[in-house]
Formats: C-alpha cells, structure tokens, sequence
C-alpha cells in the first residue's frame, strides 16, 4: 500500500500558545525578516526550513505570517533571533481569519496598509479625473 502524505497542520484561529500572527517588515538578510506583532513588538525571526524549499514560495514586504517563538530557558543568552516563519497567509488564509473573526485589530482592516507615496499618488490620480470630469461637462454645455 503506497503512504498517504500527512495532512499539512491547520493554521486557522485560534493559534497554540507559541505562535503568533505576524507582519513581515524587512528582511534582514540570509531567510531573516523582521517583523511586528500586534502589539508592536518587533522580532527578528528566520525562515523555517521546510519553507526554504519550496521554490515557488515568495515572500514580500507586507506580507502577514504564523511565527512560531522558540522556548526559552533560563539559561538562555539572549539572542536576537527569537523564532522561525512556519507559514505564510495567502489572500484566502486572511479571509478566512477575517470570516471568523479572528483577525487581530492590531494590523488593521486592510491586509497591506498604504504607504504615504501611494496615499499621495491616488490623491493625485482622483484629483485629474475629477479635473477631466469637470472638462467633460463643460464641453457637453
């Protein structure tokens, strides 16, 4: 009998204790990134292994991930990196979060918040279709 694959973990909400919903910032070089929790803490973590396999997977600024947090001991010096991405949300991994209620107020209603040159370019934009507007309406008079 040929072995069935094991069923991929499910990271619906509500999430075990040593994993939190994150967003990606920047990434800090060699499969780390750091980002930013919902209560504005900032964590440098590092790409888990399993995902630096996958070939087709791209991971971009902004984008929102389930970090799992490494225990630590009290032995433990300290270091900066402080856990690893286990999965990365897609668009229907957050509607799904969004569905059920579950997605944090800390990050937002929209998955990816604007930046100020793209606020200032869609104001931009608006104002000359409104201008194109008006000249529409006073050629037609």
């Amino acid at each position: 009998m040929p072995k069935r694959p094991p069923t991929p973990p499910s990271f619906s909400p509500p999430l075990p204790p040593n994993q939190h919903l994150v967003h990606l910032l920047s990434p800090q070089g060699s499969n780390n990134w750091l980002c930013q929790d919902t209560e504005g803490t900032e964590r440098l973590v590092v790409v888990a292994s399993k995902l630096r396999r996958i070939k087709s997977l791209i991971i971009m600024r902004g984008d929102f991930a389930v970090v799992s947090i490494f225990p630590s001991g009290p032995d433990d010096k300290g270091g900066r990196l402080v856990g690893e991405i286990i999965h990365v949300l897609n668009k229907g991994d957050i509607k799904d979060w969004k569905k059920a209620g579950a997605w944090p107020e800390g990050f937002g209603e929209t998955p990816v918040p604007a930046t100020a040159d793209q606020v200032d370019q869609q104001s931009n934009s608006e104002n000359e279709d409104d201008d194109e507007a008006e000249e529409d309406e006073e050629d037609k008079q």
